[in-house]
């Protein structure tokens, strides 16, 4: 049985209203339990228990999901130990793994086969890439490299380092001996296709310092590579895999598992940048401490170490552009209602020079002066007035960057209290500025109302209606899967879960199981937006009717744009005198003359 089976089994044998009711007060209000949420402060329960469905959601801050994810980020346990907590909790027998058992099959058994075969082919190329490092003539540049960063040999043995040689098919001819297929080279982020000969592949790694990026179970996903070059100017500093079907950038933080068990003594983490600046870390022996892979940090990082800690730190490079890392970031936390502060090193050191030469006890004195990142940001900010009335307003209408984030009333009061010592103004005067630049900017009112809430655009509430009476009517499921409206989602997320339920088994009777439509979505987003749509509000006296309208109107929709599409596309024609391209965009215009008079009539809000 594999996981996905284990999970079910799991989930039936437990009550979530049990489990949560174990840790969170809940009082009966229907079918529904309702009660204070644990992940975030209030002081009006906004967390629903559905006990018919076995799923909750808080409409308070969006968090969402089944037992097995309220288990997870409640108790900070990666999945598979979630399903080990429960199953010892409620005296579930656990079956053993099976491998390899005849007669599977299906799209989850493909997918989970492929994934196999990408760690396996991501394992030979870190294999590659330490014997390159430790014993090729070529990685004498990359060894001269790591003594200059004086990185000790127990570091570089630990985190598997290695080297990817000046040449355009090193790795590629590696894999070709070992007999595995160059597509799953390509597909695993190893290889590169030339844009000019689609033909030919390349390594995507040449001439750099490789740095594998592991999962929580240690399994290799990814690479990141600094380049060694010195002449390399255009190629970029750090190259990291792409995304793969195992491998997330924004999901994903360099050397997460090791942290997170760190962290189980002292539940504050640090959040640097770059693996050098990681694995100086390491080399003093502190462990915890974590660092993106390339990219701006996402909502989903933030939560991932909401999980395993009560504070993080930034200790982000101690330049213009370290700073600007650090207040890009700041929103996201706010949001996620996550305390986040940060260290300041000397101007123009990051982490490594500042640990190479103070060590970690230099460190440490830094910790205890860490700042709370929204008082720097405000105070950044505020550091810009010029002593006019004029620059008082400016000032505030900056704040509001920082200030439409903040969703706890303490921080908050706070924050409004620093600036209204710096500008000699009047706690409910600033409020009231404030306020003003709220209504007068609704964006800064819908980043802060929203919160962690799934970001929907206003197209989709068409889509959100069809969504919501199918998942309260599930018996209407077939009468949808014939109609072509489900394609014309155009909201990713949405699209994602209409596709999910269109493959929901029918039942007798209507019912449906709608934790199999939950388990199918593998984005934790689409999940969390499964779990609101599934508790809001959707009881109608004539569903079928409603569903009938708003089908229609999404199709309609949808022709609506392709005649504007083709409209557009014949007055190109005929500027450019292209009469075959003008007959055939006509052709098409006649095909969707059925629907002429209705596509007209379409209002265009819709």
């Amino acid at each position: 049985m594999d996981n996905s089976g284990v999970a079910t089994l799991v989930k039936e044998a437990v009550d979530i209203v049990d489990v949560i009711g174990q840790v969170v007060p809940l009082r009966r209000n229907g079918n529904r339990h309702l009660g204070l949420c644990p992940f975030h402060q209030e002081k009006t329960p906004s967390f629903h228990v559905d006990a018919q469905n076995q799923f909750y959601y808080c409409f308070g801050c969006g968090s969402g999901g089944d037992v097995l994810s309220f288990v997870m980020k409640y108790r900070n346990l990666a999945f598979g130990d979630a399903l080990r907590y429960l199953a010892e909790r409620y005296n579930i027998l656990l079956p053993e793994k099976e491998h390899n058992r005849p007669g599977h099959g299906g799209p989850a058994d493909a997918a989970r086969k492929e994934r196999h075969r990408l760690y396996g082919v991501l394992r030979i190329a870190a294999d590659y890439f330490y014997e390159q490092l430790h014993h090729s003539p070529a990685g004498l540049e990359a060894r001269d490299y790591i003594a200059r960063r004086r990185l000790p040999p127990e570091v570089v043995e630990a985190q598997r380092l290695g080297f990817a040689p000046p040449r355009w098919d090193g790795l590629l001819q590696h894999l070709r001996g070992r007999g595995v297929d160059l597509e799953l080279g390509l597909k695993a982020g190893l290889l590169a296709r030339s844009s000019r000969d689609t033909a030919r592949l390349y390594d995507r790694f040449r001439n750099r310092l490789i740095f594998p990026i592991t999962d929580d179970h240690n399994r290799i996903i990814a690479f990141g590579g600094r380049v060694l070059a010195a002449d390399s100017h255009d190629e970029p500093k750090y190259l990291n895999s792409p995304e793969t079907p195992v491998y997330h950038k924004g999901r994903t933080l360099y050397q997460l598992a090791r942290a997170r068990e760190a962290c189980r003594q002292v539940r504050q983490v640090v959040l640097v940048e770059g693996y050098m600046d990681l694995l100086a870390f390491h080399s003093h022996g502190f462990f915890r401490v974590v660092a993106t892979l390339g990219t701006a940090l996402t909502p989903y990082q933030v939560r991932l170490l909401a999980r395993m800690s009560d504070e993080v730190v930034l200790a982000y490079d101690g330049d213009e552009a370290g700073e600007k890392a650090m207040l890009r970031a700041l929103p996201l936390f706010l949001q996620e209602e996550v305390d986040v502060r940060s260290v300041t090193f000397p101007a123009g050191e990051d982490p490594d020079d500042f640990l190479r030469a103070h060590g970690i006890a230099g460190f440490e004195r830094l910790l205890d002066r860490r700042q709370d990142l929204g008082t720097y940001a405000i105070c950044k900010i505020l550091e810009g007035w010029d002593g006019s009335t004029g620059g008082k307003l400016r000032i505030l209408t900056e704040l509001q960057t920082v200030l439409a984030h903040v969703r706890r009333p303490l921080p908050r009061s706070e924050y409004i209290r620093l600036v209204c010592d710096r500008l000699s103004l009047s706690e409910e005067l600033v409020r009231r500025e404030l306020d003003y630049d709220r209504r007068r900017n609704p964006t800064y009112v819908s980043v802060s109302a929203a919160g962690a809430l799934p970001k929907v655009d206003e197209v989709s509430s068409l889509e959100e209606k069809i969504l919501r009476v199918l998942i309260k009517y599930p018996a209407l499921i077939e009468e949808v899967k014939g109609s072509e409206a489900p394609a014309y989602f155009e909201q990713s997320t949405l699209k994602t879960i209409i596709q999910a339920l269109m493959r929901l088994p029918a039942t007798p009777g209507g019912s449906a199981d709608l934790s199999i439509v939950y388990d199918a979505l593998q984005d934790t987003d689409a999940r969390e937006l499964f779990a609101r749509l599934l508790m809001e509000s959707c009881e109608l006296s004539e569903p079928e009717v409603h569903l009938k309208d708003w089908l229609e109107a999404l199709t309609l929709r949808e022709k609506k744009q392709k005649r504007a599409d083709l409209d557009e596309a014949l007055r190109q024609a005929v500027k450019n005198g292209d009469s075959e391209r003008v007959k055939d965009i006509l052709a098409k215009i006649q095909g969707l003359s059925s629907a002429g008079r209705r596509v007209r009539d379409l209002p265009d809000n819709l």
